[in-house]
């Protein structure tokens, strides 16, 4: 075979090939389209979940399922779902159903919307403590406590101990925004563990009062504290 036979046969041989390649693509994209003509997208569990998990990325997935079999209450966004905490068990390889996760508008419960590391606890109130109890659910607060020293020769003092602490309930109100309640005698915080114990010996060793702040307030005040001699001596 002389030197231009092969290099017809070696063009011959690289046509085919090409022709095979854009034949095998053109049926592939073909493929393609009839799966995606004929399937939708939904978010799966990739695992076993039990109720009140925090999903995250690695626990869900989006898959294509048949036309029309993905479920109404189901979603194709992995952004509806990662960062949610579930409320009921989701079970690995089902569609994830928004309503199984908190934020869909179901009644889970208060410990739902607390902030990891915080605890709510409640405290007594009137109308003397609870600012004419026009204080509600999503305001923040500060927490003034008058004591008298149990040692020294320290005088009687009050002095703001905590500040812009989250009124998370008031009475059993939780709503955002809902006036509290006529017969309401607690408000529930959202403090963290060390607050609580502080705020705890506060109402049983000594007495508070709750100071509303302002929506947009996020100002930390630096205080020295009331005594009768700084109250009524010279200014």
């Amino acid at each position: 075979m002389d030197r231009t036979s092969k290099r017809l046969l070696l063009l011959a041989v690289v046509l085919a090939l090409a022709a095979g390649l854009g034949m095998y693509y053109f049926l592939a994209s073909l493929e393609r389209k009839a799966v995606i003509e004929h399937t939708e997208e939904v978010v799966v569990a990739l695992v076993n979940m039990p109720a009140r998990t925090a999903v995250r990325g690695q626990m869900v997935a989006v898959v294509r399922v048949p036309q029309g079999s993905r479920h109404h209450g189901a979603t194709d966004s992995l952004g509806n779902v990662v960062g949610r905490v579930t409320t009921a068990p989701l079970i690995a390889g089902e569609q994830v159903l928004l309503a199984r996760l908190h934020g869909s508008g179901q009644d889970t419960g208060l410990a739902f919307d607390l902030a990891a590391g915080y605890r709510a606890l409640s405290v007594h109130i009137n109308e003397r403590i609870a600012v004419a109890y026009l204080l509600r659910p999503g305001d923040a607060v500060d927490v003034v406590v008058s004591y008298e020293p149990t040692t020294g020769q320290r005088e009687p003092q009050s002095i703001i101990m905590l500040q812009n602490i989250q009124v998370v309930a008031v009475g059993p109100e939780t709503r955002h925004g809902a006036p509290a309640p006529a017969d309401a005698k607690t408000i529930t915080l959202a403090v963290n563990p060390e607050q609580a114990e502080r705020l705890v010996w506060a109402e049983d060793y000594g007495s508070i009062r709750l100071l509303l702040r302002a929506v947009t307030d996020n100002r930390h005040s630096t205080t020295g504290g009331a005594t009768e001699r700084t109250v009524v001596g010279p200014r």
